[in-house]
């Protein structure tokens, strides 16, 4: 299925016009990017999305599938690449956001194997998945939790941050655990910034459970994962 070229030429151009260098440099220094930025802040760079989306939709699931790939694989500023994870998030593209994309979004997290790609498609696709097919995204997670792959680990600690009834805890551990101990990859520190970040957001609503866990694996959680896994439960205690 080809790409849907008319959106991609239109976000292009779209960014280009409000392309500010004075902006680009800071902004690739500090996301340490091989690609060059427009200098477009996410607030403009979401709305010129939205707008190319509207005047120039995917005309089917398939479609847009392709055009998320062709943009992400062929861009030239990171923003391009922002955009291609955005893009089954706004108007009709919305409703295309199912397991189909799936493949989607794991080649770019893959393939990005930086943090910002990595939280915004974890947090805003990954998450809606789990929540719309836990049976088909349960395994994919354990899998991605137990695999080489830093990103995709670091993917399925962070999914669930934005979930609320629908939050599977047994699940949430079972992402954790492979990462922590003498596992290669638990002394990187995506990872274990990854880890607290993940288990404070847990603590807001289930502060019992997260101590629990942290005590009973405290000998194998690196002094960054408890410190900001316990950031807010030692600030309620504090406080009384």
């Amino acid at each position: 299925m080809p790409a849907h070229q008319p959106l991609i030429d239109s976000l292009q151009a779209a960014f280009a016009a409000h392309a500010d260098a004075t902006k680009a440099g800071p902004m690739q220094a500090y996301m340490k990017s091989a690609l060059p930025f427009y200098g477009i802040h996410t607030p403009l760079r979401r709305a010129l999305t939205t707008a190319a989306i509207k005047a120039q939709p995917a005309p089917d699931a398939a479609t847009l599938a392709a055009t998320m790939l062709a943009l992400w694989r062929g861009a030239n500023f990171r923003e391009e690449r922002y955009a291609a994870m955005e893009l089954a998030r706004v108007g009709p593209h919305k409703a295309w956001l199912d397991l189909a994309l799936l493949p989607v979004f794991e080649e770019m997290i893959v393939t990005s194997a930086w943090w910002d790609c990595c939280d915004d498609i974890s947090g805003e696709a990954i998450g809606k998945l789990l929540e719309r097919h836990p049976a088909a995204m349960k395994p994919v997670l354990r899998r991605w939790a137990e695999g080489p792959d830093l990103w995709l680990r670091r993917a399925a600690m962070l999914c669930q941050r934005g979930l609320k009834t629908s939050f599977d805890a047994p699940l949430f551990y079972a992402c954790l655990l492979p990462s922590i101990g003498h596992s290669p990859l638990a002394a990187e520190f995506f990872i274990r910034k990854a880890m607290g970040w993940a288990l404070r957001e847990r603590s807001y609503r289930a502060a019992k459970e997260v101590q629990a866990f942290c005590d009973e694996h405290r000998e194998q959680l690196s002094a960054l994962t408890l410190r900001e896994g316990l950031r807010v439960i030692v600030q309620r205690k504090a406080a009384k």
